[in-house]
């Protein structure tokens, strides 16, 4: 992408590309994680049908994020970029817009779960103002946990939860 990033709420004609965009998004592990276990991406149109919102990069879409509206507290579910999109800005550029809108909505923070020692996970989010938050979690993130050990995420290292205070 050349100049500014353009995010924008996603549209029902992205839904169908934002599966392939995570799918891209999860070969960025190769070599540091046995993911064959992850199971399939959701749909844009799974991900569409949970409460909360879905942002978008570039049109068509190069990348996106998902926030998913737990009683109130804005997750950030999922951001992906393609592999030919990265280091860009974009996925910058959607952590952003994501932290904006949940603040124009009334939020307070933003949280996540992610890996924390792997580059383009928690020392990227750390750049961009999210913290570590110290066990025991937030009680509306533990269900969150539990299905991320359950599906075996934890195989692949310490899993952390992280929030922004906006």
């Amino acid at each position: 992408m050349s100049g500014a990033v353009e995010v924008r709420f996603a549209e029902a004609t992205d839904l169908p590309l934002l599966q392939a965009i995570e799918d891209d998004g999860e070969r960025a592990f190769d070599g540091l994680m046995d993911h064959s276990h992850w199971g399939p991406s959701l749909t844009g149109e799974e991900r569409a049908a949970e409460p909360g919102f879905m942002l978008v990069a570039g049109r068509p879409p190069v990348g996106y994020a998902h926030v998913l509206d737990l009683d109130g507290h804005l997750h950030l579910e999922q951001l992906d970029v393609l592999a030919s999109h990265r280091r860009r800005g974009v996925g910058s550029a959607l952590v952003q817009e994501v932290c904006r809108v949940a603040a124009s909505r009334g939020a307070r923070e933003v949280t996540l779960l992610t890996f924390a020692e792997v580059p383009f996970n928690g020392p990227f989010y750390a750049r961009l103002g999210f913290a570590e938050v110290p066990e025991p979690l937030l009680d509306f993130l533990a269900p969150l946990r539990e299905n991320e050990k359950r599906i075996g995420l934890d195989a692949g290292g310490r899993r952390i939860a992280m929030r922004r205070t906006l």
